[in-house]
């Protein structure tokens, strides 16, 4: 693997797994907002979670966009 394409599986890592922290947070405000606890600051909590999850979104948009991942041809077998 050359390096191009471990910065490439590295930043989609990280945009996937920041993507899955805020649904999941948020998953849990909305399912079982009993089980964060007792905090006034819900609403502020999840826009900050929500935003999070744009930018993550976005981050993996622009990827897609601008940098199609392109696996090297595998060698071809000798058929003879």
């Amino acid at each position: 693997m050359n390096a191009g394409l471990d910065f490439y599986y590295a930043l989609t890592s990280h945009y996937q797994s920041q993507k899955q922290e805020a649904l999941a947070i948020l998953k849990l405000y909305f399912q079982n907002p009993v089980a964060v606890g007792d905090h006034p600051t819900h609403l502020q909590d999840m826009k900050e979670w929500v935003k999070k999850l744009a930018e993550a979104e976005e981050a993996l948009g622009v990827m897609d966009k601008h940098f199609i991942l392109q696996v090297p041809d595998q060698p071809q077998e000798n058929s003879d």
